[in-house]
């Protein structure tokens, strides 16, 4: 999905990342944009119109990782504001099948023939997660904070289906 842009010009949009776990350490993606500096993020993207949360977690995770992995609740919602931008961070535990191993997929939003922005796939324990620059950091230290209770996800998400 491209950016939205309101009536009043801000870029809004909603994020949705996924927290997949695997023996204490989480799946997180290396991504480097033209005229930024590289950073980690947890797979996710944006929430394209009509697709639930659940939906969106489990496109992005197949993917950025390849892997095929059910939505089991959301963990956290958070907010990006600065100047002409808003973005709606939406944090899902996912749980990967594991029958299969995680690769480096694609961002389909990058023209094709372009850059990819997708650099790095890597498993990282909570001692390496410490170190990295993981955005935001919020999510950085609450993802700290709860890694001794497993990211285990609460009952907070309510659906909402399709009407």
């Amino acid at each position: 999905m491209g950016k939205h842009r309101s009536s009043t010009g801000m870029d809004f949009g909603v994020r949705v990342a996924a927290v997949i776990e695997r023996g204490g350490s989480l799946l997180l993606v290396r991504h480097q944009k033209p005229d930024r500096d590289p950073y980690w993020v947890l797979p996710g993207g944006r929430l394209e119109p009509g697709e639930t949360i659940p939906e969106c977690a489990t496109r992005e995770v197949a993917e950025e990782t390849g892997l095929d992995a059910r939505f089991s609740g959301i963990l956290y919602v958070g907010e990006f504001l600065r100047e002409g931008r808003h973005t709606v961070d939406v944090t899902a535990r996912m749980a990967a099948d594991g029958k299969s191993e995680a690769a480096l997929g694609n961002d389909p939003e990058v023209e094709p023939g372009s850059e990819p922005t997708l650099r790095e796939l890597r498993w990282v324990s909570v001692e390496e997660l410490a170190g990295i620059g993981l955005l935001p950091v919020q999510l950085k230290e609450r993802l700290l904070e709860d890694a001794s209770g497993g990211w285990a996800a609460g009952e907070i998400y309510l659906g909402g289906g399709r009407r």
